[in-house]
């Protein structure tokens, strides 16, 4: 398999989107999560239609549909728990006596 443009932008967009997806769990803003995850499932299913000449209810499409979903929840959820982690880190820090 060679890494043509295509693929290294295709690839790009991905990385980017599941970022947007970690940082909104991050922030905790389940709104954003949805309108994030809907612009990957619009850009996935345009990708099937146009790009790789599929039918939008072809198995391997709707299965193509999902794992993007499953990524989305799993990044989200990624990022609630750093989210989470890091916030009571920062409460329990201990303050320094001398001030």
């Amino acid at each position: 398999m060679t890494l043509t443009p295509t693929l290294v932008a295709l690839l790009a967009v991905f990385a980017l989107w599941l970022i947007a997806c970690i940082w909104t769990g991050f922030r905790a803003r389940v709104l954003w999560f949805f309108v994030v995850l809907a612009v990957g499932l619009s850009l996935n299913a345009i990708w099937m239609v146009f790009g790789l000449n599929a039918r939008v209810f072809e198995p391997h499409a709707l299965l193509a549909q999902v794992s993007v979903l499953l990524y989305a929840v799993g990044g989200f959820g990624l990022g609630w728990l750093a989210g989470r982690v890091t916030k009571r880190w920062r409460e329990s820090r201990v303050d320094d006596p001398r001030s």
